[in-house]
């Protein structure tokens, strides 16, 4: 019994990310990790977005927009 408490402790302090601390893991909080993991995810995330938005922006104006009257 012991061991598996060790093991769903170990899980639950040091991989599992844990929604009311910003989804990082109890162990990251104490050790100071936890700010840095929140901000480089949220750059992460601009980036993506900013990404994305240039994917859309360019595949917009390259493809020809075809009306409804142009049906062959």
């Amino acid at each position: 019994m012991r061991a598996e408490i060790a093991v769903t402790r170990e899980f639950w302090n040091s991989v599992r990310l844990h929604a009311g601390i910003g989804y990082v893991t109890p162990n990251d909080e104490p050790e100071g990790r936890g700010e840095a993991i929140r901000k480089a995810r949220q750059a992460g995330l601009e980036s993506a977005r900013k990404r994305r938005l240039a994917w859309h922006r360019q595949q917009r104006h390259t493809q020809p927009i075809q009306d409804p009257d142009d049906v062959v």
